[in-house]
C-alpha cells in the first residue's frame, strides 16, 4: 500500500495490508447513490396518504434501510395505523418504474469499476435490495455490466448482517473469503464483512447518520472517497 493512500485511507488493522484477489460492494449507499429516488418513493406513499413529505435532509441517513426503515421515517408511530405489507409494496411498486431517475455512480464509483476490470480483479454486488430492482438498476448503469455475482436481499434465505451471502458471492467468484475485501455504508454490511473473514471496508461518503457510532463498527478501513480504493487495487497478482 503506498504512502499517499495511506494519508487518506484510515487503516484499522493490519489485515487490511493483504491486497485483494475480489471486491464485493453493497449497492445503495456505497457504488450508487439512490437516496433521491428512494426518498421519491417514500413521499410518493406519503401524498397519497395525505402526510407530510420528507426532505432529502431526513431520508438520505435511512437510504441504506430499505423500505421498512423509509416507511417508519416517514410514518412515525402513525405506521401501527396501517398496513404494512401494502405500504410496503405500494413503495416497492413506485420505485420499480423509477428506479435510476435521478440515481448515479458516486464519484471515483466508475473510475474504480473500470480499474478493478482492467487489472482482472473480479467483483460483484450483494445488497439487501430485492434482486430484481438491483438487475433493473445494473441495466441501467453501464458501468455496472461487468458484475460477476449479484446478490439480493431475497436471493437466499439470509441476508446480512448474516455472512451467508458474501459467502456464498466469494464461492461463486473462486476467491477465499479471506482473500475478499466488502465494501459498505451501514453497520450490517461491516457485520457482515467481519463474520465472513473478509477485510471490510466503511464507506464513510455513504447513508450514516449522525447517531451512528462508527468507531464501533470494527472496518478494517475507512475510506471517504471510492477513488481512495484505486490507490490500493491495481498490484494484485491473480
Amino acid at each position: 500500500m503506498n504512502s499517499s493512500a495511506l494519508k487518506s485511507i484510515h487503516l484499522s488493522s493490519m489485515k487490511a495490508a493483504a491486497m485483494p484477489k475480489a471486491v464485493l460492494f453493497d449497492l445503495d449507499g456505497t457504488l450508487v447513490d439512490t437516496a433521491d429516488d428512494l426518498g421519491a418513493a417514500l413521499n410518493h406513499v406519503l401524498q397519497s396518504h395525505g402526510l407530510p413529505l420528507c426532505s432529502a435532509e431526513q431520508y438520505r441517513p435511512m437510504a441504506s434501510h430499505g423500505a421498512k426503515g423509509l416507511l417508519e421515517l416517514g410514518f412515525g408511530p402513525l405506521l401501527a395505523n396501517y398496513d404494512f405489507g401494502r405500504l410496503r409494496q405500494q413503495l416497492l411498486n413506485y420505485y420499480a418504474l423509477h428506479v435510476c431517475d435521478h440515481s448515479q455512480h458516486f464519484p471515483g464509483g466508475a473510475e474504480l469499476i473500470a480499474h478493478l476490470n482492467q487489472h482482472q480483479i473480479p467483483w460483484g454486488i450483494v445488497t439487501n435490495k430485492p434482486y430484481r430492482l438491483a438487475a433493473s438498476m445494473l441495466k441501467q448503469l453501464p458501468a455496472l455490466s461487468q458484475c460477476a455475482i449479484l446478490l439480493g436481499g431475497d436471493s437466499l434465505a439470509q441476508r446480512k448482517p448474516d455472512p451467508t451471502p458474501l459467502l456464498v458471492a466469494s464461492y461463486q467468484l473462486k476467491v477465499p473469503a479471506a482473500q475478499c475485501w466488502y465494501v459498505g455504508d451501514a453497520e450490517r454490511d461491516i457485520a457482515a464483512g467481519n463474520r465472513a473473514g473478509m477485510t471490510t471496508v466503511l464507506a464513510e461518503f455513504g447513508y450514516i447518520a449522525n447517531t451512528d457510532q462508527t468507531e464501533l463498527w470494527q472496518a478494517d478501513l475507512h475510506i471517504q472517497s471510492l477513488m481512495q480504493l484505486i490507490a490500493v487495487c491495481g498490484t494484485v497478482s491473480k
